[in-house]
This record gives structure tokens, sequence and C-alpha cells, in this order.
């Protein structure tokens, strides 16, 4: 659900963005270990190493949002990303 055209959206509570952050961070975790069974065997890691390192930039990136958005200076969390494309699409927001 996405607000009506031109109206402002709510802010959010810290409470919420905090267990949305925690939520985040379980998906990179799971992820990850996915991602870690998967390499584990070799015919999969050599047949698929490509969406292997897909899955990989997928946890960080999960990560990453995680920080942000429970940083006391988000435009400093936007900057210390790690992961090009996803600074690079964050750093154009309205960060205050």
């Amino acid at each position: 659900m996405t607000a009506p055209s031109g109206a402002t959206p709510a802010p959010h509570s810290a409470a919420l963005l905090g267990l949305i952050a925690a939520q985040l961070a379980s998906l990179a975790e799971q992820s990850e270990q996915f991602g870690m069974v998967l390499c584990s065997d070799a015919a999969v890691a050599g047949s698929y190493l490509v969406q292997l390192q897909q899955i990989d930039r997928l946890a960080q990136s999960l990560r990453e949002m995680a920080v942000v958005l429970t940083a006391q200076d988000p435009a400093e969390a936007v900057a210390d990303i790690r992961l090009g494309t996803l600074r690079l699409a964050l750093e154009g927001a309205d960060v205050p």
C-alpha cells in the first residue's frame, strides 16, 4: 500500500524501524546460511557461481539496509555502505 499521489507519508516510529531492521538482519543471516549450504556442494558451487554471488550480495544489502534504518546518522550510514550500487541508490534519497 502506498501513499496517494502528492501525499506525504507518515513518519515511522523508531520502534517500528528497529523491528524492520531486525527482520532484515534475520533475512540476511538466513540468506547467507542458505548460500553457504549451497556452496558446500562442489557441483552446485561450480554450476551456479554467479547465482551464489547474487545470494551473497542480497544478504549484504539486507544487512546494510538494516544498519541504515537504525542509525543515529542515516546519511553517514548510507555513506558507509560498502556495496556501491546500493549506496548510490540510497544517496539519492532525502536523508536528514
